[in-house]
């Protein structure tokens, strides 16, 4: 109970000094504890650090996006080697070893596939290569909302640390007044008990909101994959929330999304490889072109050669490939209805988390918090005049504190919320455009 009267002393003040900036205040651009002297090339040589270069930095240096860039790039390969036709061959063949008595054979041997094999595997590859780029863009969607995520908790934790830090600044005050009314006998030296109590909480709050902003930094470098960002200032509006479309223009969108479009290539790429299995069971023939050359008794004679090969499909029809890859397709068709099916939930569910945190920042940014420091201001005047005791004002910094909390925690909900929403419709990384969902 001391803890959370000595939470209200901390929001007090946060409050106040968070309601005379209309903007993001710049008290939310706290540096983090993290540091390195040199930026990487392309970003600027300033301490500040915008959200759009964070972004830039991940783009680089995130080592999950870099390994989905080598997976596209190695699709490419799978479609150059599907298209390759087979190698022919150079068979060389001595009977005899005689000087008058022998037989030389040389032959070029060629093997030709049928049934439209080349075709089949191209097909394969070429949605191989489709879900590996829409792979790639389903990470470059997921590192953007893991980006923009990070970077907004990271400056809500900040913005506790100044909540914290005003607090235990307000409850330092109250301590010393409550004291000095307490030895001057005006009030009970119980109070000025409680007061120092809480004023030991407003220091312990302080210093488990420099635990969670370091916690907060280090999970936005480690998202970003880089250390960069050490000694680096954010700057971002963490109280302006962002707009979304509606709902249904989102869902209309899912169609297209990357991980929509992966799922739907891995199914046509399951119903291309029933194709080449049925081409199998076409044998491929092989022909062959060559010379002979005889020698009977020391007689030299050329001949030509010519010859074909033709498998007979007796005991292997390939039925059992084919039946596995019919059922890998129908696998990989139910995939896809249920990523999709998925998706929509998704939406629906974070589409909703955003509308309710959003209406959550504005009913305490206009109603709530206003309303608590008026109150709060009122006990603090009553109890210099003597109308109110101590556990009064204790109140009020509570309450004031807990909806200062509150209201953070909203606006970093609705930022991770926007961007959740990024992610499930598939917004790229920006390249230097502007990072809201068009």
């Amino acid at each position: 109970m001391p803890t959370r009267l000595l939470s209200s002393l901390v929001l007090a003040v946060a409050v106040t000094s968070a309601n005379a900036q209309t903007v993001a205040p710049t008290d939310a651009n706290v540096p983090s504890p993290l540091a390195v002297p040199d930026a990487p090339a392309g970003l600027a040589s300033s301490s500040a650090i915008s959200l759009e270069d964070v972004l830039g930095l991940a783009a680089q240096a995130n080592p999950v996006l870099r390994g989905a860039r080598a997976d596209a790039d190695a699709s490419a390969g799978a479609f150059m080697q599907a298209g390759t036709r087979p190698n022919p061959e150079l068979s060389l063949l001595q009977e005899g070893f005689g000087g008058t008595e022998r037989t030389s054979t040389a032959l070029l041997n060629q093997t030709i596939e049928l049934g439209g094999k080349r075709r089949a595997r191209l097909d394969v590859a070429s949605y191989g290569r489709e879900a590996a780029l829409a792979m790639l863009d389903g990470r470059g969607a997921a590192l953007r909302s893991q980006v923009i995520a990070a970077f907004y908790g990271l400056l809500g934790a900040q913005r506790q640390l100044q909540v914290a830090e005003d607090s235990a600044a307000i409850a330092a005050r109250s301590a010393d007044m409550a004291d000095k009314r307490a030895r001057a006998g005006k009030v009970s030296p119980v109070e000025a008990t409680k007061a120092r109590v809480a004023v030991a909480a407003a220091q312990i709050e302080l210093e488990n909101a420099k635990t969670r902003v370091y916690a907060a930094a280090q999970q936005l470098q480690n998202v970003v994959g880089s250390d960069a960002l050490r000694g680096r200032t954010l700057t971002g509006d963490l109280d302006s929330v962002p707009t979304v479309e509606t709902l249904s223009a989102l869902a209309s969108r899912l169609d297209d999304s990357p991980l929509s479009r992966a799922a739907k290539a891995e199914m046509l790429r399951a119903n291309a490889a029933i194709s080449v299995e049925r081409a199998k069971r076409i044998p491929d023939i092989t022909v062959s072109a060559g010379m002979k050359r005889v020698v009977a008794g020391g007689v030299r004679d050329n001949q030509a050669v010519v010859g074909i090969s033709i498998p007979l499909p007796l005991f292997d029809t390939n039925k059992g490939a084919i039946l596995e890859a019919s059922h890998k397709a129908e696998s990989a068709s139910a995939a896809l209805d249920a990523e999709k099916a998925g998706l929509r939930m998704e939406l629906a569910q974070t589409y909703a988390s955003f509308e309710s945190a959003a209406q959550e920042v504005q009913r305490l940014k206009g109603d709530v918090l206003p309303a608590a420091r008026e109150a709060f201001n009122a006990m603090s005047r009553g109890y210099e005049l003597g109308k109110f005791s101590f556990l009064d004002v204790l109140d009020a910094q509570r309450t004031l504190f807990e909806q200062q909390s509150r209201y953070v925690q909203s606006l970093t909900a609705v930022h991770v919320a926007y961007a959740e929403l990024g992610r499930l419709v598939g917004t790229p990384m920006p390249s230097g455009a502007s990072h809201v969902i068009q």
